[in-house]
């Protein structure tokens, strides 16, 4: 039977392949400016709706919500707070939404008690002034277990809710989990453990679960399918001998299970390497002669090479060039095709056999 490396899913990058380069994307190069902004301490969620609801009354651009959906963003600190608004703020106008910060990292505090603070933007798009919002609510005590309760008075109607962990994943019994419609996770950014592929696995028989690492390794997938394009370079894959995986614990395993599962592969023909980067090699035999198909980062260039080298045959070598906002990217392509992705789950299944 035919085998082919299936790389049309829901998470295939929107970025395309020429002969040498491939110029960087941008999310938004729109400045995103703040027109209002509350904070207090010790308060109750009815008076950060009240503020909330105030900024956007007082602020005549901000009347007409352009929100798609509610984000809520759960975290450990303050500086976790800021770097995921950071990446919020460089989607622009592209998903405009209301931003949910939970910041529930446990201060030893037993009595429940929020903090807030509630903001406005704007930000232009093709000539209209696009309004989001954020509320950022630092949660201490008992409330920390009741997060749903938290969030559900800042959600908005008939708007999906999209609960992003940027470094964790939630418990199995985790209320958040009944409010969401999906859920993005970072199995790279998630410490390493033994159970986080299986874990993500068991969360995603729940409900849909969109892998940031899966993201961003979708140029390496296309640039690997590739490579086997025509008749000569597409007879290697019925003769693989082994596949090469390199990369951080979610990352290569997520590769390596991709490969495991679309080529039919053994599990012992796949060899997973830690590295910094992600890197793919291939080596296949077609006709008597052995083939080196290879994809991979090198140090810290924000470029991606593929290469080919077959005896007596030609040597072909491509780039692809990273985009420069790639976390924005990639939160960019989770919330456009949150939803159930078949290939990220034969991945994640191919994961958990080679783990």
């Amino acid at each position: 039977m035919a085998k082919a490396i299936a790389v049309s899913d829901q998470t295939v990058s929107d970025q395309t392949v020429s002969d040498q380069t491939v110029s960087d994307q941008t999310v938004s190069d729109q400045t995103v400016t703040t027109i209002g902004s509350w904070a207090a301490d010790d308060v109750s969620v009815g008076q950060v709706e009240a503020a909330l609801s105030g900024l956007r009354r007082h602020e005549q651009r901000a009347a007409v919500r352009t929100s798609v959906l509610t984000l809520v963003v759960v975290v450990d600190d303050r500086a976790e707070a800021d770097g995921a608004l950071e990446v919020v703020y460089d989607l622009g106008a592209r998903h405009p939404s209301r931003t949910v910060v939970l910041i529930v990292g446990d201060d030893g505090s037993s009595r429940s008690s929020v903090d807030a603070a509630a903001s406005v933007h704007v930000v232009g798009r093709q000539g209209t002034a696009i309004c989001f919002e954020d509320v950022v609510l630092r949660v201490r005590g008992r409330a920390r277990y009741h997060l749903d309760s938290v969030v559900e008075p800042f959600t908005l109607p008939d708007l999906p809710i999209v609960v992003w962990m940027p470094a964790h994943l939630p418990a199995p019994g985790d209320p958040l989990l009944v409010a969401a419609d999906s859920i993005v996770v970072d199995s790279r950014a998630i410490p390493e453990a033994g159970d986080v592929l299986r874990r993500i696995s068991m969360l995603a028989r729940r409900l849909a679960v969109t892998d940031l690492s899966w993201i961003r390794l979708a140029p390496w997938r296309s640039l690997l399918a590739g490579l086997f394009e025509g008749g000569v370079n597409y007879r290697f894959l019925a003769g693989v001998q082994r596949v090469e995986v390199a990369g951080n614990h979610g990352p290569r395993h997520l590769l390596g299970g991709w490969l495991l599962r679309s080529l039919g592969l053994r599990p012992e023909a796949i060899v997973l390497e830690r590295s910094e980067h992600a890197s793919i090699c291939i080596t296949a035999t077609s006709e008597g002669r052995t083939g080196v198909f290879r994809v991979e980062r090198r140090g810290d260039e924000r470029v991606i090479e593929s290469s080919i080298e077959i005896d007596d045959g030609p040597s072909v070598c491509q780039t692809m060039r990273m985009a420069r906002q790639w976390p924005a990217q990639s939160l960019a392509s989770a919330l456009t095709r949150a939803g159930r992705d078949d290939l990220y789950r034969q991945a994640l299944d191919g994961a958990l056999e080679l783990a």
